[in-house]
């Protein structure tokens, strides 16, 4: 169907709209909201969106008000915009309003928050910039410390009203409009699923050098920290001592050896499946005193440390301390490996995957291999 079909088709069967006068505006006078959060994709939905125009033309007028330059600034319906361009219309049925910014922003955040398919990073601008409108409406500064802070508008707190009008907690806003704090980077983390949002929230408050930071540990170690590591890393910036090391100290493990952590790039790096958090290894057992590395004695286990932390030293940890570690590992396997296959567990995390136990059972066919080629080494000689 032409778009002078569709135009012609679809113009006079709408005359009122809930009884406001409804005109067919060109699409090339319409322009964008600045700033909207939320993104026009090119998805399946979009594509169901277009079939419809072409069939049935927009049954449901956009909200567009007048632009100081000439022309019209899309309020509510840029995804019927986009799909009318696709489907070949010319025209758009829309109702024009005359509304100041702050009204606009909340009818532009009203009109699309309900929307399954937002990204976290996308609700999360929207109740930002929804906030700050109210604020502003109210007569108060919308500028405080933290955007847990709400004041009184109409006998109740700004963030109570955006709560109750988007369906969700109060806390559940207030972590959303936390998470326009976080970076960017970060926040795509969020977006794809590999951040959890409360995890992500605990990172916010990091300064955006410590943002940084993180964001670089994990994609050197691939892995992704969990809320309880979330937590001590605001901590350590609270008191002034989150850096680099501390980092890292938390990311893979408090527990793991000094030296280790005083040569990271002597580590190898682990393979980390992908959405399978990291978490700190338990503590272990220091070994007797003195003790012996191959032909050498110490006198204590801190000279054995000392000497451990020599650069040079292609080594990571002694045996001791290895397999102390792996047994802390193999104790928090056993414990969690059983609440896969739980159903409450399903309501904090999906059961594994097919392609993800597969990846499971090779990592452990690859450390039974190597303890095989390490024991007959060792029978060997």
């Amino acid at each position: 169907m032409s778009a002078s079909n569709i135009k012609q088709q679809h113009t006079p069967a709408i005359r009122q709209f809930q009884g406001e006068a409804v005109v067919y505006i060109p699409l090339s006078e319409l322009h964008p909201f600045p700033n909207q959060p939320f993104k026009v994709r090119e998805d399946s939905a979009m594509q169901e969106t277009v079939e419809s125009v072409r069939a049935y033309g927009v049954l449901t007028p956009a909200i567009v008000r007048p632009r100081e330059n000439g022309g019209y600034e899309i309020v509510s319906g840029h995804r019927r915009k986009h799909a009318s361009e696709l489907a070949g219309a010319d025209a758009l049925p829309a109702i024009v309003r005359e509304m100041d910014d702050d009204t606009a922003i909340i009818l532009l955040v009203d009109s699309n928050i309900q929307r399954e398919e937002i990204l976290p990073s996308e609700r999360a601008q929207a109740l930002k910039m929804k906030l700050d409108a109210i604020r502003r409406k109210s007569g108060r500064p919308s500028k405080e410390k933290g955007a847990q802070v709400g004041h009184l508008f109409n006998g109740k707190k700004s963030v109570e009203i955006i709560a109750e009008q988007a369906g969700e907690s109060k806390t559940q806003v207030q972590r959303y409009i936390r998470l326009t704090e976080l970076s960017p980077s970060l926040q795509q983390k969020v977006d794809e699923g590999a951040l959890a949002l409360t995890t992500a929230v605990e990172l916010s408050y990091l300064m955006p050098d410590e943002q940084m930071r993180v964001d670089e540990a994990i994609e050197r170690e691939q892995a992704i920290p969990s809320l309880s590591q979330a937590q001590k890393m605001k901590k350590l910036s609270q008191a002034g001592e989150l850096n680099e090391n501390t980092i890292r100290s938390v990311m893979i493990g408090e527990n793991r050896h000094p030296a280790a952590l005083a040569n990271p790039a002597a580590q190898p790096k682990a393979d980390t499946p992908p959405h399978i958090e990291a978490g700190s290894s338990p503590s272990a057992p220091p070994p007797s005193v003195p003790y012996d590395l191959g032909d050498k004695q110490y006198a204590s286990f801190a000279e054995s440390i000392a000497d451990l932390k020599n650069n040079d030293k292609d080594c990571s940890c002694t045996p001791d301390q290895f397999l102390a570690e792996f047994t802390g590992f193999v104790n928090k396997f056993h414990k969690e490996i059983n609440w896969f296959h739980l159903d409450y567990y399903e309501i904090v995390f999906p059961a594994l995957s097919p392609a993800q136990l597969d990846y499971l059972r090779q990592q452990m066919d690859a450390i039974r291999t190597a303890v095989d080629k390490l024991y007959e080494h060792v029978k060997g000689t």
